[in-house]
């Protein structure tokens, strides 16, 4: 099916690809750590909490990453290949662009059909799931750490405060307990050191503590009573959570099929529908976007090997960025009650025009250089600062 050629040149397409996906999701999740962990910490749940909400986000910034790695995999291939004239040899040999992009295409069609199952599937299961966590650490379904040396409160009539906890918190050492009963008793335990165990009933724990000292404040016997424990065990209550609504009441959490058929269901008010809508075109157009990106990048990623300008990088990643805001834009625009065909499918198009455009002249041109008036503009404004910069030199220098 793929030629020697072929498996060239997506081995020098796949290598900047994955780096690229590696770095861009290392930067998000990096950027986007640093606040789990201080929302973690201030709501008191386990730390590993963080990355089960880490692993949440990557469906969404591999979403984000994939189109711009496929792009800058293109480019980045195409300009090395021209740079160490390895162009040059496979076109002598009566090889065009054209056939080279076939397997780049085949590469394309894959990578679609995931981004296809992530916006589609995926994202909608991850973004719930990371809500779900959200929900479960600030009502305290995930249970709470126990803070050293502050008292917490484990439920209404309980205090609990630890001096040192060891081995991730599995051995208190140190422990002071209050408890209130019913009938409006308190007691108040003291231990050398205890630890919390679970039980087959999910709504209560046990409190083990060993070597300590009971302390019965009942004021009707007029002193309190001291019994000492060499075991002793609690069953602290836990309180009965809320539970988290269903999939599906934001629209961000519908699967593509799902989207589809809750836009016509009559109930929806018309800036829900709208909202529906321009979400729905806007997973469209992202996942159309894939065919453009080899045209685009091998257009732009070809450069002179006498100059070795990255002109076309630059161009390129700028394209990709700032057509990406544009999606965005667009979803809005329908958001706010605008024609899809007039907001986000124009941009898709125009956006095709361009690769398309830039690669027939690339592909169909002796020496075709897309970007070559952009290279006559750079030069025509350089000139004048470099003649400045050159007599403040002489005058100053």
């Amino acid at each position: 099916m793929f030629t020697l050629l072929d498996r060239y040149i997506i081995r020098q397409v796949l290598g900047p690809l994955i780096m690229t996906l590696g770095v861009a999701a290392m930067l998000l999740l990096l950027e986007r750590m640093l606040r789990l962990f201080d929302f973690v910490v201030n709501q008191g749940g386990p730390v590993e909490v963080v990355f089960r909400l880490l692993g949440s986000l990557v469906p969404h910034y591999l979403g984000l990453a994939l189109p711009l790695g496929l792009f800058l995999g293109v480019l980045v291939a195409f300009r090395k290949l021209s740079m160490n004239s390895e162009l040059d040899a496979i076109g002598a040999s009566g090889v065009g662009l054209k056939r080279i992009l076939r397997p780049l295409l085949m590469l394309t069609v894959a990578l679609m059909a995931i981004n296809v199952a992530l916006v589609s599937y995926v994202q909608p299961f991850s973004r719930y799931a990371y809500f779900g966590l959200v929900f479960d650490l600030r009502s305290g379904a995930l249970g709470a750490s126990i803070k050293v040396g502050e008292f917490v409160n484990l439920s209404d009539n309980m205090v609990l405060r630890i001096e040192e906890s060891r081995n991730n918190g599995a051995e208190l050492i140190g422990v002071f307990l209050e408890r209130t009963l019913k009938d409006g008793r308190r007691l108040t335990i003291t231990a050398d050191r205890g630890g919390f165990f679970s039980t087959s009933n999910r709504q209560h724990v046990i409190l083990r503590l060993y070597n300590g000292r009971l302390v019965n404040l009942n004021e009707g016997h007029g002193k309190p009573r001291v019994l000492t424990f060499d075991v002793q065990d609690i069953r602290i209550e836990l309180p009965t959570f809320e539970a988290f609504r269903d999939r599906g009441k934001e629209y961000l959490e519908l699967t593509m099929p799902e989207l589809w058929a809750r836009l016509d269901e009559p109930s929806l008010d018309t800036t829900e529908y709208n909202q529906m809508r321009g979400n729905l075109h806007w997973r469209l157009t992202i996942t159309l976007l894939f065919l453009f990106a080899p045209f685009l990048g091998c257009a732009l990623g070809i450069t002179n090997k006498r100059t070795g300008r990255s002109l076309g990088l630059v161009v390129g990643i700028t394209l990709v960025i700032v057509f990406n805001e544009l999606l965005e834009v667009g979803e809005t625009m329908i958001a706010g009650g605008a024609a899809p065909y007039k907001s986000i499918w124009p941009m898709l198009f125009g956006m095709a025009v361009l690769s398309v455009w830039f690669f027939h002249i690339r592909a169909n041109r002796v020496g075709g250089d897309p970007l070559l008036w952009l290279q006559g503009l750079w030069n025509m404004i350089k000139w004048p600062f470099r003649r400045l910069i050159a007599s403040f030199e002489r005058d100053y220098g």
